[in-house]
């Protein structure tokens, strides 16, 4: 069996991603309603499993496919040796505090498709979602040996 050919598949979904953008511009970075939100400049913040879902979706992919490359290439935010990428995280929006299931998305990934497959100049701003700053301590494993959340991603 051969071994996955990981570039092609980031390739199919930087491309459906930025296509599912001009579609839709709420998909990332409008707090409340889209899949994602940047909440570092590094770094994403995305509903799971409806991002890998809905990126499976647009490239017509497998999720666990979606996954599996997200993972491996190192664009969603591990830690070994699980290599899990989801966890729950209180965020805050408008002063109130939110429970979501998500992972962290690596935002040159995204950023990326948006500029390549959207045409977008550069990369988006940091949304005004933030991250309860209780979280920081449980995050902070997650991020070992990667840069960490910036302050500016956290409440408070």
């Amino acid at each position: 069996m051969p071994l996955p050919d990981y570039q092609d598949i980031l390739t199919r979904l930087q491309m459906a991603l930025g296509k599912a953008y001009l579609a839709e511009p709420s998909l990332l970075n409008v707090p409340g309603r889209s899949l994602a939100c940047k909440v570092d400049p590094l770094y994403y913040l995305a509903l799971e499993p409806a991002f890998a879902e809905r990126l499976a979706k647009a490239a017509a992919l497998l999720p666990a496919t979606v996954v599996e490359a997200l993972v491996r290439t190192g664009n969603y935010i591990t830690r070994a040796p699980e290599r899990c990428h989801e966890l729950d995280v209180n965020v805050v929006l408008h002063g109130r505090t939110l429970a979501l299931h998500g992972s962290f998305v690596d935002a040159d990934f995204i950023d990326r498709a948006l500029r390549l497959y959207a045409g977008l100049p550069g990369s988006l701003e940091v949304s005004e979602l933030r991250i309860a700053g209780d979280c920081r301590a449980r995050l902070e494993p997650l991020f070992e040996n990667k840069t960490f959340l910036r302050p500016l991603a956290f409440a408070g």
